[in-house]
């Protein structure tokens, strides 16, 4: 399975000044991220929309081609096997009904996020002074 970069963080999340936070609103499935950005917190938010199905791995249990291309980058992953298999587990009736693609993002210290859903976005905003 291939993978397709399609945005990066706009920031390092080796730069993050706290752990992200992973959020399921009403709006989608929201990855958040808040980078030191020359002293100011910026933070970058990835909302998967329409999110069917997502699975998360810590580091140590990231191969090379979760980290690969994936790094900071939400990639779409091409031909996916997951997105196939619950594709063949849902009822006949539902099988075909949504958009389902397949993307992952590997961030430092957070590991590997995996989200099958409609739509992948980035929005991000300064939010002042995080050190004085």
């Amino acid at each position: 399975m291939n993978k397709t970069p399609l945005f990066s963080l706009p920031c390092p999340s080796t730069s993050a000044v706290r752990d992200p936070c992973l959020l399921d609103e009403d709006r989608g499935l929201v990855l958040s991220v808040v980078c030191d950005d020359d002293g100011w917190a910026r933070e970058s938010e990835v909302l998967f929309l329409k999110p069917r199905a997502f699975r998360k791995r810590e580091e140590v249990y990231c191969t090379a081609w979760h980290v690969q291309v994936a790094y900071d980058t939400v990639c779409e992953v091409v031909d996916s096997d997951w997105v196939a298999e619950l594709r063949r587990d849902a009822v006949p009736e539902w099988r075909d009904r949504w958009v389902m693609r397949h993307f992952i993002i590997y961030i430092d210290s957070f590991g590997c996020l995996e989200v099958v859903a409609e739509a992948a976005e980035l929005s991000e905003r300064q939010r002042g002074k995080e050190h004085q």
